[in-house]
């Protein structure tokens, strides 16, 4: 009894019993019991004694009413109001004032309301089973199969059966039995009852709580699974623990997309790309003509390579979604886009906040392509724009963050994190590096050891790519604190322990700090030197290639000089010009110091078509003064926005000034 299982058949016999204090003494007599054939006499006794009792309270009753406690006997558990109105052939009103009056004389209970619609139970289980007492004669008593129900698994009872333990009463084992096979167990009901309702409050720990009792009770029960890896996510948990969960859902129920889908997105995640790539199969042949699990398939297709077979299922995803006509479907064909159409995808996310402002996704997406675009001062302008429009949303003021730093203005970036984390202090939890990005922006300020323990002070992240990105800027502030062989052994064990597929060049913000923290070719020689070393030994020279490549928008930020720049390549070719891999980030980078230093298109002419494409059109946006229709196009969306926005708070507030005003007094000349 002392076992979490023993408390949750304590609750579920609570529950049995109805607080009646006569019904715990013979559940007792269970406990102290060596076998149940002896307990069949005691629960008809009470059962015989209780009865006249329960028959009295129903005598004192209207017709209505005991024709309502009938109905609610018959059909057992929570039933609505409207169910026991066509039962009884009444009215909903009726009934209703009806369960009013019953529920104050404490005959009635109401178990739930979900949405417009009142669930109502006895309040006592036991008057059921004393009032069903005529009609069980000479068969088993309820009240003891239901206890059965209670306190054994299904499981459990089919192990007693074996073991002869119920020697007397087989017919209450048997009708027990039968019961697992058509009826929810009790126990996993009220359990499951129990993590929704803490799922609702926000309390996951406490749902987790419940969700691992039901799983407990049933290992095979797919709600359970799903409700776990649910918590398992919103605490922060590992990748691995919620794959195990959305996996065993997918082994109870192979036709379950959703959890396939989860699978496809962990895997992804994990740079399991294969896996993520069956999984997203699975969830197509689920949904065919579902676009999500197209785009889905399509990503991951794109991810090993098979392009052409994954703008095939992009192609499809855009049949199905149509003429976007919500928010959503706006956003999802931008997601179709992104790859091959920027400019498409950015104006199908601005149509998605002109339909939504609200829509946090479509404000995430259009930011990270502008930033993909080289679009900083565009991205910044939007960002700065929204802080105002929408000063309470922690998320707007996390990309203006990242917006600030991308532009070198660090200072204002910690105060646009410290603001999110201030409105949402669980932010970093939601799948936003911001304690991660945070750290980096002190780093930059020349604050080591506040970044340091910025990044000691924040809990594990769930997701291995951020695991990645905290590990290596970890490593990188231990060197700038001068602790030089613990950072090296930190980056060696960082690039041995994260797979390949699972970051790219893109994720060596340490790059960026180099650059941006000194312009002292001697330090740089001495970080170049070692990354050059352990990336080779790990075999990961074509991700520092893509990284140093990905930096080349460093060179925009206003204190690095064109010479700045050109020292930069130059002592980039004198320490990585032998290795093959460095070639062509190397030739890629001295076409973005020239480009820099001559804002000439016919630097990038020089590149073959293959190589220019891969510094086309963003390196051109960074150093572009002019406006363009883009930059128009987005002034335009700011404006619409901002009118919706203030349609919608004039609307909030019309109908509280109404109010007000009719509860002012008369003028005193009136």
């Amino acid at each position: 009894l002392c076992s979490p299982m023993g408390r949750a058949r304590v609750r579920a016999v609570h529950y049995l019993a109805g607080g009646n204090p006569r019904i715990y003494v013979v559940f007792y007599d269970f406990l102290t019991r060596e076998s149940l054939d002896d307990l069949v006499r005691p629960f008809m006794k009470l059962i015989d004694e209780l009865t006249p009792y329960y028959q009295a309270r129903m005598d004192r009753l209207a017709p209505l009413q005991r024709g309502i406690i009938d109905i609610m006997r018959w059909l057992r558990g929570a039933i609505t109001i409207k169910e026991i109105a066509r039962q009884a052939m009444n009215t909903s009103q009726t009934i209703s004032a009806q369960l009013g009056r019953l529920k104050d004389m404490g005959y009635v209970t109401q178990a739930a309301a979900l949405g417009r619609s009142n669930y109502y139970e006895l309040r006592e289980p036991l008057m059921r089973f004393c009032l069903e007492v005529k009609e069980q004669r000479g068969r088993t008593v309820e009240l003891f199969v239901q206890f059965l129900r209670v306190w054994y698994s299904e499981t459990e009872l089919a192990r007693l059966a074996l073991d002869g333990v119920i020697s007397l009463e087989q017919t209450h084992l048997r009708e027990a039995m039968q019961r697992t096979r058509s009826e929810q167990d009790p126990v996993c009901s009220m359990l499951k009852t129990e993590f929704q309702t803490h799922l609702v409050a926000g309390d996951y720990q406490a749902a987790l709580e419940a969700a691992e009792l039901a799983i407990q009770r049933d290992n095979d029960d797919k709600e359970s699974w799903a409700c776990k890896a649910q918590c398992l996510e919103a605490l922060g948990h590992g990748l691995e623990e919620q794959l195990i969960c959305w996996r065993r859902v997918t082994e109870i129920d192979p036709s379950d997309y959703i959890a396939w889908n989860k699978q496809d997105f962990i895997l992804n995640q994990l740079g399991r790309i294969e896996e993520a790539l069956l999984a997203s199969a699975n969830a197509l042949v689920l949904e065919a003509d579902n676009y999500f699990p197209n785009i889905s398939h399509a990503w991951s297709l794109k991810q090993v390579g098979r392009h052409a077979e994954a703008q095939a299922y992009f192609d499809k995803a855009l049949e199905l979604i149509g003429e976007p006509k919500t928010a959503r479907a706006w956003i999802q064909s931008g997601l179709v886009w992104v790859m091959d159409r920027p400019e498409e995808a950015l104006r199908a996310y601005g149509k998605a906040l002109e339909l939504n402002p609200l829509a946090g996704d479509g404000w995430r997406l259009l930011w990270i392509l502008l930033l993909e675009q080289g679009r900083y001062r565009l991205w910044h302008q939007m960002a700065e724009q929204m802080t105002v429009l929408l000063p309470e949303e922690p998320i707007i003021w996390f990309y203006f963050g990242n917006a600030n730093a991308e532009l070198g203005r660090y200072k204002a970036a910690l105060a646009a994190y410290d603001q999110a984390l201030k409105i949402d202090p669980n932010l970093h939890r939601k799948e936003e590096p911001v304690t991660l990005f945070r750290a980096l922006v002190l780093s930059n300020l020349g604050c080591p050891g506040a970044a340091l323990e910025a990044l000691e002070s924040t809990p594990a992240p769930a997701s291995e790519i951020i695991q990645f990105r905290h590990a290596l800027v970890y490593a990188d502030i231990l060197m700038w604190l001068d602790r030089w062989e613990g950072g090296c052994a930190e980056l060696d064990d960082v690039l041995d322990r994260f797979a390949p597929g699972l970051w790219t060049g893109r994720d060596l913000y340490i790059i960026t700090k180099l650059i941006a923290g000194t312009q002292n070719p001697a330090i740089w020689k001495r970080f170049i030197a070692v990354w050059l070393e352990l990336f080779a030994r790990h075999e990961r020279l074509a991700q520092l290639g893509q990284g140093l490549v990905w930096r080349i928008r460093v060179l925009a930020l206003p204190w690095i000089s064109d010479s700045v720049a050109r020292a930069w390549y130059d002592t980039w070719l004198e320490l990585a010009g032998d290795f093959e891999e460095m070639v062509l980030p190397l030739r890629l980078l001295k076409a973005g110091v020239d480009y820099k230093a001559t804002r000439d298109p016919q630097v990038l002419l020089a590149l073959a078509q293959e190589e220019r494409r891969l510094l086309e059109p963003w390196l051109i946006n960074l150093f572009r003064e002019e406006p363009d229709a883009i930059d128009r196009e987005m002034e335009n969306l700011l404006h619409v926005v901002k009118q919706r926005l203030t349609q919608a708070a004039e609307a909030e507030l019309m109908p509280r000034a109404a109010t007000t005003n009719a509860a002012d007094p008369p003028a005193a000349d009136a």
